[in-house]
């Protein structure tokens, strides 16, 4: 595999662990909070990691 595959990997466990920690420790409320800027984060990295280990599967 090459760097970037390693990275994208690297970036997709980091996403999924800021996610998973968001939404097992977040306070349970209807405000809008820093918590849910982390957990959209967190799924925006992981988004961003599979993606690029498309682009760079396809692409080769």
């Amino acid at each position: 595999m090459s760097r970037p595959i390693y990275l994208a990997i690297a970036l997709i466990v980091c996403g999924a662990t800021v996610t998973l920690f968001t939404f097992a420790r977040a306070p349970r409320s209807q405000e809008f909070a820093g918590w849910d800027v982390a957990f959209m984060g967190g799924l925006g990295a992981i988004a961003l990691g599979f993606l690029t280990t498309l682009v760079e599967v396809v692409t080769g």
